[in-house]
């Protein structure tokens, strides 16, 4: 699965937006209603589809050692963060307050494809962290994607 794209949207007064279609079709038929809403650690939200969040979770069991005092407070503060959530019958989600407060989200947002996931920003978060790093594109462009020496 590989997400991708910039979509914006605004939240109705009980904090629930339309997910955009053009998401939806990126997305696997079994992966297009149940979610699991994370923080990232960014101003942002991550959005996983269920099924991508199980295997999310698999790795990170697989790295991070619960028997460790600071492995167990990752994995907490990790989980912590994360709620299941559901489009509705009008392909709607809510996103609940306190992932909303965490994110600065209050009404205006936009929607990155991440791979195998969606960030979700405050479209005010969004538009200061673009502009600091915009520069930057030739840039990592090059690094990331330019070939080796």
């Amino acid at each position: 699965m590989f997400l991708f794209g910039e979509y914006r949207a605004r939240l109705d007064t009980k904090r629930r937006f339309v997910m955009p279609s053009l998401i939806l079709t990126l997305l696997p038929e079994g992966a297009r209603a149940d979610f699991v809403l994370q923080r990232s650690p960014d101003p942002c939200l991550w959005l996983y589809p269920l099924s991508v969040w199980r295997m999310e979770l698999e790795r990170l069991y697989q790295k991070v050692n619960p028997f460790s005092t600071e492995g167990r407070s990752f994995l907490r503060l990790y989980q912590a963060g994360a709620q299941p959530v559901s489009l509705d019958s009008e392909g709607r989600l809510l996103l609940p307050k306190p992932l909303c407060d965490y994110a600065g989200i209050q009404s205006d947002i936009v929607l990155l494809g991440m791979k195998d996931r969606i960030e979700i920003w405050a479209e005010e978060q969004y538009t200061a962290w673009k502009a600091a790093n915009e520069a930057h594109f030739a840039e990592w462009t090059q690094k990331f994607l330019g070939e080796a020496p």
